[in-house]
């Protein structure tokens, strides 16, 4: 029998410090941060709570649900709060290890996307984050897991991803699959008091699991790692049916995660066809909410912001899907219309990520501060920027300058720069990616005074690209380094 770890226990320093040293620093977490108070007591003020929980809430929550019971959760923060001047204070109802974890993880993502000048916001988030891990690792979650660490561990993926540490988030990304295995979600049982989880939250926690990790598996080109947890019975019907209300943003999203996981392993086993992946999407997007498909249909403002969230990752797995078909090495079995086919997908599928990028960033912060949209833009427009094909075009440069001044303009507060100068708020990565569309777009204009306008028209004739690397291909370090491009020749 596994003795379960008092969440009190500071009886192996040894192991503590392990924890502290090794796995904490690898996924990028400050260890200035002082997280021995395991309690109650390690949590802020009250109003510090609701603000944090406000944010996540609004800010976060929307685009990404992994905490499915949000109004419970949000019922026990009421209870704690009636109760910290009250004689039931560090009762252990309130001080329950795994639950402080979760809450500490969403006041962590909270906090990414505060107000506050980006500093406070960093150590405010860290702080929260190291005190997650620390009430996590005090349950012995891997020896007893829970649904409460896996929701954590999700969050925390989030976290580390927007704090631009999306590498640490993949490794993270596996324990919390098999975490999620060890509890069982991978089968769907079909005698539901047997299952450890009501057959509703583990629908949940897949479908939130799987959405992760195939996004994660696309930006870096590796074999997603859910497989298993990816039951297509977990999502709605796909039904073109006039009278219904459409598919969700957050179903959609499931779908297409779905959908990528399926053609990812199709990539994996050099099966991939090229009917079959825009067929798929074309299943999804004749099934989407009004304002999914036109923004003029939305109603609320949320409404708007999800029109373009979706666009932008629905035309980035597109693209992504299509690369290896495009590039010299994946096009030798497509035939001549098949190979057009997909170029003319994959380039208008570019175009197409970077114009809702643009315009997410200007009508919801979330696209600032979030490291899959901030990658899926960037890596976009990079791509235009590279292929011969589309670099020279009037419409490419316009993206460019759009979204150099959509950077430029949302981060010119001094406090999202750091004092060199540099944008602070992007990984070392990402800000070698931007420093480079500047570059292209400086040659872009030098090539074209010095050559003529001849080059844009010539663009149009330019062969498929063919130096461009397939899904996979990637430089073996490198915390998120995605743009596993190669600059063409002419």
């Amino acid at each position: 029998m596994v003795r379960r770890r008092s969440f009190r226990s500071r009886e192996d320093p040894a192991r503590q410090s392990a924890f502290e040293t090794g796995i904490l620093p690898l996924l990028g977490v400050s260890e200035e941060a002082n997280t021995s108070v395991s309690s109650c007591q390690s949590l802020p003020s009250d109003q510090d709570i609701v603000r944090l929980f406000e944010l996540f809430r609004r800010r976060v929550h929307p685009f990404h649900v992994i905490t499915y019971n949000l109004d419970a959760i949000e019922q026990r923060i009421c209870r704690l709060i009636n109760a910290r001047r009250g004689p039931n204070f560090g009762s252990e109802s309130l001080e329950d290890p795994r639950w402080l974890s979760l809450l500490h993880a969403i006041l962590a993502a909270g906090a990414q996307f505060s107000d506050m000048n980006l500093q406070d916001r960093l150590a405010m988030s860290q702080r929260h984050t190291k005190q997650s891990f620390d009430l996590l690792r005090s349950t012995d979650y891997l020896a007893a897991p829970s649904k409460e660490a896996v929701q954590t561990l999700l969050l925390l993926g989030n976290v580390l991803q927007n704090d631009m540490k999306p590498q640490a988030a993949w490794v993270l990304g596996g324990t919390t699959i098999r975490l999620a295995q060890c509890l069982g979600l991978h089968t769907k049982t079909a005698h539901p008091t047997k299952s450890p989880l009501p057959d509703e939250e583990a629908k949940h926690l897949r479908l939130a699991i799987v959405w992760q990790d195939a996004l994660l598996a696309l930006a870096f080109g590796r074999p997603p790692g859910s497989y298993e947890l990816d039951c297509e019975g977990d999502l709605p019907q796909l039904s073109e049916s006039v009278e219904g209300p459409g598919l969700s943003y957050l179903q959609a999203m499931s779908w297409l995660c779905h959908v990528t996981l399926r053609h990812l392993s199709f990539h994996f086993q050099s099966s991939l066809r090229p009917v079959s992946v825009l067929d798929s999407i074309r299943s999804i997007e004749a099934c989407l909410s009004p304002h999914l498909i036109d923004p003029t249909r939305s109603a609320a403002i949320p409404q708007i912001q999800e029109h373009y969230a979706f666009e932008l990752h629905r035309h980035f797995v597109v693209a992504t899907l299509c690369r290896p078909l495009v590039a010299r090495s994946g096009s030798t079995g497509l035939s001549e219309y098949d190979r057009s086919n997909v170029l003319e997908h994959f380039r208008e599928s570019l175009k197409r990520s970077v114009r809702a990028y643009v315009r997410l960033r200007s009508i919801a912060g979330h696209a600032r501060r979030s490291w899959a949209f901030i990658h899926n833009g960037l890596t976009s427009v990079l791509l235009l920027s590279l292929m011969r094909e589309t670099r020279y075009l009037a419409e490419t440069r316009t993206l460019q300058d759009e979204l150099i001044a959509s950077f430029s303009e949302g981060e010119a507060d001094s406090a999202l720069f750091t004092e060199s100068g540099t944008n602070g708020q992007l990984s070392d990565t990402l800000q070698k990616a931007l420093k480079a569309l500047q570059t292209l777009r400086a040659l872009t204009e030098r090539d074209i005074s010095s050559r003529g306008s001849t080059l844009e028209n010539n663009s149009q004739a330019i062969a498929t690209p063919g130096h461009l690397p397939a899904v996979g291909e990637r430089p073996a370090t490198g915390q998120d380094n995605a743009f596993r491009v190669s600059e063409q020749t002419e």
